[in-house]
């Protein structure tokens, strides 16, 4: 450390995606650095994630805390946004006031920090209009900066920091750098804005740590910063640091960008083409993953630099896009073996291809190595199933389903409403309602844990502002970033709850969680079973070795939509849809019931789902 006025500031932000109650302590590297020691700090939040702001902060201590840090009153110290500051000084008293300063505008009350050093002539030359009623109460050119900015976005009519817009902020963000070296944080308390000095002088570093979280700890030169309560565990956090704190992989920002975090996730950047992309690349090239299917875009990578990859964007990482119309050959062979003969049985079979405006059967067949009575029929759910009664002794039974369809791709333009923006909570008529119940039902939970899904469900409509269908596609991308794939962690029996906690599972897993988190939302899902095609263009080419599974969620003005949280993308060209229900036992492919003999059963599944470009069959209505 230099002891430059650049290196003695250290600013902090956290933005979680829930409610928490970190710790921050005014501890770290400068418990055996006394001369380093903070001699001001300052740190806001917003009590409970309303619009008042609350600051606690102080000048003159260059002695060390006795008592554990800021938050003498856990109790109230609650929200998703927290900002921090401190300011030491060699062997003295600062003059300088604590940080961050709070404004009250638009019916809420504004945060700004700033780390650095800013001319006083900027108060000449930016001057604030004499009628202007948020002036600086200080001397500081820093605090009559953030007047500034509010005074600016006050002349444009608009109330919150997203209404003027990321651009413009950034431009006035520059007008200010021209005075100086400095790097900024400021808050509406909806978005956290980071700005980088466009001069190197003051850093800025952003982390994103998702659960479950390998620690709760982060060790900053001035403070410390503990979430380990039981409101901040289940939490993910996105965090901005002036120096990368012990604890998280950071990221430095770039020279002059600005980012804006919401409910733990960045929603926009300046610089959207920075090392956390060069990072992503692998995630584009990466192929779909099935429910069986094993495979890491990192198969070298430690786990620090795993938990890196999987951090969020400010540009979302697209796979790559599916063809409008595709034609697939798909074959489904499964294979039951028994170690005693079977001598009565019913078997059930949900493996005939959906047929409708988005999908063509141009194909279907299904063969079964056993005798017996067969029954088509249509179930509860509208899938086409089979129904066969055997009464022949077996050991083995062979059933291959092979199918050649034409499916159309989808776009989210076709999501959205006609006539307008369709917000949360839905309208439902009550015969609506009545008809979808079952598809509005979430799992049979503890009380507790309901709690805290629909409390992670509500972070994604924090974030987009109550848009329905935003919501939808970052509750479908999330759960792609956030959660691992990982074969064999989880069992048909593990609950949307375990895969929260966990962060882990496979496909059917990722489809439950999304599927209960929009029904706690109001929104109708539910478990759609198929098949998807895993080749083709992706640079590592695998085939899908067992049935896929997604989420569908029924929108009013629309239908029914598949949302793919294992692979971050709706259900497009490369997904074929066979049987859907509440949950996997309504659509599974292959279930029976062995009412003699039998004894152990072993089971082989072997799927493989092929692009046929040549096929020549006209299109339906062409």
């Amino acid at each position: 450390m230099d002891g430059s006025p650049f290196s003695l500031h250290e600013q902090f932000a956290l933005s979680f995606d829930g409610r928490a109650s970190p710790a921050v302590s005014l501890r770290g590297e400068a418990e055996d650095q006394p001369n380093l020691l903070p001699s001001t700090w300052g740190f806001g939040w917003y009590p409970d994630n309303q619009r008042a702001a609350a600051v606690l902060g102080d000048v003159g201590r260059v002695q060390p805390l006795p008592r554990p840090g800021f938050r003498e009153r856990p109790e109230e110290i609650v929200s998703s946004l927290f900002l921090g500051h401190t300011h030491g000084l060699h062997q003295g008293t600062s003059t300088d006031e604590p940080q961050p300063w709070i404004k009250s505008y638009a019916a809420r009350q504004w945060l700004f920090s700033s780390a650095g050093e800013l001319s006083p002539d900027l108060r000449t030359v930016l001057s604030l209009d004499e009628q202007f009623d948020i002036a600086p109460v200080g001397p500081s050119p820093a605090e009559h900066a953030f007047s500034w900015i509010v005074a600016a976005i006050r002349s444009e009519g608009c109330r919150t920091i997203e209404e003027y817009g990321w651009p413009r902020l950034q431009n006035l963000l520059l007008r200010l750098n021209e005075f100086g070296a400095a790097s900024f944080l400021l808050s509406d308390g909806i978005d956290l804005v980071a700005y980088r000095d466009l001069h190197e002088r003051a850093p800025l570093h952003w982390a994103r740590m998702t659960p479950p979280h390998a620690t709760t700890r982060l060790d900053g030169r001035t403070f410390t910063i503990d979430f380990d309560g039981p409101l901040d565990v289940s939490r993910t956090l996105l965090a901005v640091s002036t120096y990368p704190m012990r604890g998280a992989q950071w990221m430095p920002m770039e020279l002059g960008e600005l980012r804006v975090a919401r409910r733990g996730a960045f929603v926009w950047s300046s610089h959207p083409i920075g090392i956390e992309e060069q990072v992503f690349s692998f995630l584009r090239l990466s192929p779909p993953r099935s429910r069986q299917a094993s495979y890491s875009p990192y198969p070298h990578a430690t786990g620090e630099q795993q938990q890196l990859a999987t951090a969020n964007p400010p540009v979302v990482p697209q796979l790559r896009a599916a063809p409008e119309i595709a034609t697939l050959s798909v074959v489904h062979e499964t294979v039951y073996r028994y170690s005693m003969p079977v001598e009565r049985s019913s078997h059930r079979f949900c493996l005939r291809p959906v047929r409708d405006d988005r999908q063509e059967i141009l194909e279907h067949s299904l063969a079964v190595s056993i005798d017996g009575v067969w029954r088509d029929f249509e179930d509860v759910f509208g899938n086409r199933a089979t129904l066969l009664e055997v009464s022949v002794p077996f050991q083995e039974m062979r059933i291959e389903s092979r199918s050649t369809l034409r499916v159309s791709g989808v776009h989210a333009s076709q999501l959205k409403s006609p006539l307008h923006n369709q917000q949360i909570p839905l309208v439902w008529m009550p015969w609506q309602r009545q008809m979808m119940q079952a598809y509005l039902m979430p799992p049979e939970l503890p009380e507790p844990e309901l709690r805290e899904l629909s409390e992670f469900a509500m972070s994604f409509v924090v974030r987009n502002d109550y848009d329905l269908v935003e919501t939808l596609l970052d509750m479908n991308r999330t759960i792609y970033r956030d959660f691992v794939y990982v074969p064999g962690s989880t069992t048909i029996e593990t609950t949307p709850f375990q895969v929260y906690v966990q962060r882990r599972g496979v496909c059917q897993d990722f489809a439950n969680v999304m599927i209960c988190l929009a029904r706690l939302l109001g929104v109708p899902a539910r478990y759609r079973v198929g098949y998807i095609f895993t080749g083709a263009s992706y640079e590592n080419q695998i085939q899908s070795d067992a049935s896929h599974a997604w989420a569908e969620v029924y929108l009013p003005w629309t239908g029914w939509f598949g949302f793919d949280p294992t692979n971050g993308c709706l259900a497009g060209s490369d997904h074929v849809r066979t049987a859907c229900g509440r949950q996997f036992r309504d659509a599974a492919p292959t279930t029976g019931t062995i009412y003699r003999g039998g004894g152990q059963e072993t089971l082989e599944v072997h799927v493989r789902v092929e692009r046929l470009d040549g096929y020549d069959v006209p299109l339906r209505g062409v």
